[in-house]
């Protein structure tokens, strides 16, 4: 079995959710996101907005949130489509946000953020194991912000569905997770 055959088959499963569990379990992920921000002291946070229609984690209510409240500074990602890598904006009241690549919404403008000033960056994935790796859509968008970020950025990962025990098929480039949080519970790496 491949990474992509992985990829395809978690994908396919997260599909069978009842829009009601989807957004219960949703609901948990961003309780324990707001528990996190709020317990490491985070203010400069790096956040998705989730791929509906691959039935992502919904981070909409978390946003709003944290939008609110003025001590925290929300950073959302946005791909450049020429370099295949993903560009930081900080949200500002007078930010529009768009439909933009892969259907994703994305913030519009040159407010551009300086990644090495992040705290925590919340990621999208499909799966994770208990190491910390995760099952990713494959385009290395990510990774390579990872490689470019600061050491001290904390990378936690945003799951509807529980850890696998291993990901067979980690690759060099692949920078494990400092936690995952699913409905469960914080898995912390």
């Amino acid at each position: 079995m491949t990474k992509q055959v992985l990829r395809e088959m978690f994908l396919a499963k997260r599909k069978t959710l009842t829009q009601e569990e989807h957004a219960l379990r949703s609901a948990l992920v961003c309780e324990q996101a707001l528990k996190l921000i709020s317990d490491q002291q985070f203010k400069n946070i790096h956040l998705f907005l989730p791929l509906i229609k691959q039935r992502e984690v919904n981070t909409f209510p978390l946003f709003e949130k944290l939008i609110g409240q003025p001590e925290y500074q929300v950073v959302l990602p946005r791909v450049n489509r020429k370099t295949k890598q993903l560009e930081h904006l900080a949200f500002t009241t007078f930010t529009k946000l768009l439909k933009g690549s892969f259907g994703v919404t994305e913030p519009d403008g040159e407010n551009h953020f300086d990644i090495t000033d992040l705290d925590v960056v919340f990621v999208p994935l499909i799966s994770f194991d208990r190491k910390g790796f995760r099952i990713g859509y494959g385009g290395g968008f990510y990774d390579k912000f990872f490689a470019q970020a600061s050491e001290k950025l904390v990378k936690v990962g945003l799951a509807i569905s529980p850890p696998l025990d291993h990901i067979p098929y980690s690759e060099p480039h692949d920078i494990p997770l400092d936690y995952c949080i699913s409905h469960h519970k914080i898995y912390s790496f």
